[in-house]
Order: C-alpha cells, then sequence, then structure tokens
C-alpha cells in the first residue's frame, strides 16, 4: 500500500473509466475504513486524488461488522445497495472527529444525503489489491 494511494486512485479512475463517469457521478463512497492510520490515511489520499477538494460523502461499515477478511468487501456491496435503496447514506456510529493530519473527508456520524444514485465500494486487500466498484440500485 502507498501513503499517496495512488494504487487504489487507479483502481477507482479505471471504474469511472468503465462506466463511462466521471467523478461528479458518485453520489456516496463507501471506504474500506478498516481504521489502521496507514490504510485510512492511504484511502483518503486516494480519494481527494480523483474527487479533489469536494468528494461525496462517505461511509463505511467496518465499525459495525468488524472486517471479516474476504466477506468484507461483500458486505460492503450489499450495504451499498441498501443504502441505495433508501436513499439514505449510513453514518458511521463510532465516529467523532476526523484526524487532523488524513485528507478530511465528509464522514459523518449522522446520516447524510448521496449526491446521486451511484455508490463507489471500496476494498482493499493483502498484496496491494485495490477494488472499485460503481453501482446502482436496480428499480423495482
Amino acid at each position: 500500500m502507498r501513503a499517496d494511494g495512488e494504487g487504489l486512485a487507479r483502481a477507482i479512475q479505471l471504474a469511472l473509466d468503465d462506466a463511462s463517469m466521471s467523478s461528479d457521478s458518485v453520489g456516496f463512497i463507501v471506504a474500506h475504513g478498516n481504521g489502521t492510520r496507514a490504510s485510512d490515511a492511504s484511502e483518503a489520499a486516494a480519494i481527494h486524488r480523483v474527487f479533489g477538494s469536494d468528494p461525496p460523502p462517505v461511509t463505511a461499515f467496518k465499525w459495525a461488522f468488524g472486517h471479516l477478511v474476504a466477506a468484507s468487501g461483500t458486505l460492503d456491496l450489499v450495504m451499498a445497495l441498501r443504502a441505495l435503496k433508501s436513499g439514505i447514506v449510513p453514518g458511521v456510529a463510532t465516529f467523532r472527529a476526523s484526524d487532523p493530519d488524513l485528507h478530511p473527508l465528509p464522514v459523518s456520524a449522522d446520516p447524510q444525503k448521496p449526491r446521486s444514485d451511484v455508490a463507489l465500494v471500496l476494498s482493499r486487500g493483502f498484496a496491494a489489491m485495490n477494488l472499485a466498484l460503481l453501482v446502482r440500485a436496480h428499480e423495482d
């Protein structure tokens, strides 16, 4: 994992390019958010590399479920789809304040409104795995 988030930023940009979308199309981001300083700093840097100084709302779910190793990305995807269907970006209940040494992100303990009906789900793993998946909830 690079401190500057280059690998994850590249994964995000490739997902956007593959979907023929701009970063402005993303309604909210589900961060990998595993709570380690180095990983969270790298992830924040990657988000800022792609979205600039005004990224969409950011949430994470590991605070509620733990890391779950390989299953965490799948659970993040399911939760992102539920959030899209409800039209609410869930808050991170354990969030108190941003680390002043990290790039600031629009994370909140309170629910937020997504900017669009597209979610970006980020997942990371050992050996520099970086995954970025864009999803839109299916209309009933």
